[in-house]
């Protein structure tokens, strides 16, 4: 006769089944979905979810409907780094930036010197101007670019000077700016504002408005553009456009698990 006293908690039993249910072949599972592969009743699946939403475990998806894995899982399993797919994440808000505003979206991250493009967004019909724009995977200078400038404020001031004296500052056309102090002080703006911009200093006529990314640990992790022709970026609706960027951003941030300080 076994006498183990059984000190299995069902209900925890119950969430860490639907947990498992999330895996490379299942990266998305809606309610319907998840109560059919456990066997457990809507309605307690329901519970379930609703717990393991507000402790970070799940991430819901409106637009879908459906959950995955949040990211204290991520948290859990590797503290140092937070591997939720970042384009995977990033590219519905870049796809609703640019619908709303008809311009093309960025999204970038640093590669030792340089800024590699991981995702481009474009509107509905591609506009002429934006098929002179840099494709995904494109790599370019960080001194010339939005997107370059705010990855560069996460590093200090002298590191961004040694950063500047170790590389070839070209001028690409009579914008571009290659002064080391006036970028140090662009740098500066980036880090101040938590906004950038590029006034068409590597395509003529091409300007941008750029926010960046946070990771959980409160890190720029990368950063996003919305860019256009010079008349669409300063328009009267310049403003709006800034906090468009900016929440977009955020709304990308919050879903990689960055918290802001209050």
């Amino acid at each position: 006769m076994n006498n183990e006293r059984d000190y299995t908690i069902a209900a925890v039993k119950r969430a860490l089944e639907i947990l498992k249910l999330f895996d490379t072949t299942h990266r998305e599972l809606s309610l319907s979905e998840i109560s059919e592969m456990s066997g457990i009743g809507k309605s307690s699946v329901l519970r379930i979810l609703y717990t393991l939403l507000g402790e970070n475990f799940l991430f819901y998806d409106a637009d879908t409907k459906k959950y995955r894995l949040g990211v204290e899982v991520y948290r859990l399993g590797s503290p140092d780094n937070n591997p939720v797919d970042l384009r995977y994440v990033a590219h519905k808000y870049l796809r609703r930036l640019s619908d709303a505003t008809g311009m093309l979206c960025y999204l970038g991250a640093r590669q030792g010197d340089k800024v590699i493009y991981l995702e481009r967004v474009t509107p509905s019909s591609l506009p002429i101007w934006a098929q002179i724009m840099q494709q995904t995977g494109g790599v370019i200078d960080m001194y010339s670019t939005g997107i370059g400038r705010l990855l560069l404020s996460a590093d200090s001031d002298e590191e961004v000077m040694a950063y500047l004296d170790r590389v070839e500052l070209r001028k690409f056309n009579e914008l571009t700016i290659v002064d080391k102090q006036q970028i140090l002080e662009l740098v500066r703006q980036a880090r101040r504002e938590k906004i950038s911009g590029n006034d068409g200093e590597n395509e003529p006529y091409i300007y941008s408005i750029c926010a960046p990314i946070y990771n959980m640990n409160g890190k720029i992790r990368a950063a996003i553009s919305l860019g256009g022709m010079k008349e669409m970026i300063y328009s009267d609706r310049r403003e709006e456009y800034t906090e468009m960027v900016r929440k977009t951003a955020e709304d990308i941030s919050a879903e990689l698990g960055y918290l802001p300080r209050v």
